[in-house]
């Protein structure tokens, strides 16, 4: 690590990676309790809130990162209710009470927001674009890349918190372990569009001070998004411990070529790129 990029290692942020790494390897021990099973997704997903709202201020402000998480709150939130009522785009569906009393609990809303935006910032990463500002053909891309690294989420989890924890219940099961294919369908179109009006907005309002645009343009700043992606894919991985059987078995195999496999490649990307520092910090100030 270079001293330039030490002086812009978030040593609390990291901490908090940690603790919420720590938090998924907890959460194998409450699996078997429907009661601290609920306790325990809620204390991993505040975990995962904080850390996004931590990195989105530092990237784009409190104003800006307020405005994605209203952007996924409303586009979210109107979807599934929709869907809980006509089906349209998920399939039919509920969620336990253990979740709440609200046809669509709030942790599912935060959920939406953190897990949307490390989507959003993996994009950045893989498309080469990171901190610079979406422009031309960008607009579309990042945010239709996004959408399949946060499909690639639900693509793993729906299965076991559908089907064997009974966090929410299909009226129709589908073939995917139980879940609908158009659940898969609706979390594509659903997320795209909360991502593509993000994008939108970005394209007119987004900005970056100069004097601190250091902080968002490090390896260590951008090493974070992917740790904590890594480390929701590795407690879907830990599920196996849950209980061993065909769909623990197979969403662990299709996270490891999934989203392991995108973390990877986007650390890469991040460790590769030795103009990281220096010349997207030249591109922002020109």
């Amino acid at each position: 690590m270079t001293k330039e990029e030490g002086k812009t290692f978030n040593k609390f942020r990291w901490f908090l990676i940690a603790v919420f790494f720590i938090s998924n390897i907890l959460l194998i021990f409450t699996y078997k309790n429907p009661n601290l099973l609920a306790l325990d997704s809620f204390l991993v997903t505040a975990f995962l809130f904080i850390i996004a709202i931590l990195h989105g201020m530092e990237r784009y402000g409190k104003k800006n990162i307020l405005v994605f998480f209203l952007i996924t709150w409303a586009v979210s939130f109107f979807f599934e209710n929709l869907s809980i009522i006509t089906g349209f785009p998920f399939g039919f569906y509920h969620y336990s009470s253990s979740l709440g009393l609200l046809n669509v609990p709030l942790i599912i809303i935060f959920a939406y927001f953190a897990i949307g935006y490390l989507a959003w910032m993996l994009s950045h990463v893989l498309t080469g674009q990171y901190s610079r500002k979406l422009e031309g053909k960008q607009i579309f891309i990042v945010p239709f890349i996004a959408a399949f690294l946060m499909v690639m989420w639900d693509l793993t989890v729906d299965p076991i918190s559908s089907t064997l924890q009974g966090l929410w219940v299909w009226t129709t099961p589908g073939a995917y372990f139980g879940v609908p294919i158009s659940n898969f369908l609706g979390w594509f179109l659903v997320v795209f569009i909360f991502f593509q009006i993000f994008a939108l907005y970005l394209s007119k309002y987004d900005s970056i001070e100069p004097k601190k645009a250091i902080n968002r343009l490090n390896k260590s700043f951008w090493s974070e998004s992917v740790a904590v992606y890594g480390i929701i894919a590795l407690g879907t991985i830990l599920s196996i411990f849950y209980q061993y059987n065909d769909i623990t078995i197979s969403m662990a195999l299709i996270t490891v070529f999934t989203m392991v496999f995108v973390a990877i490649l986007a650390e890469i990307n991040i460790l590769n790129n030795s103009d990281l520092n220096e010349n997207l910090l030249l591109d922002v100030v020109n």
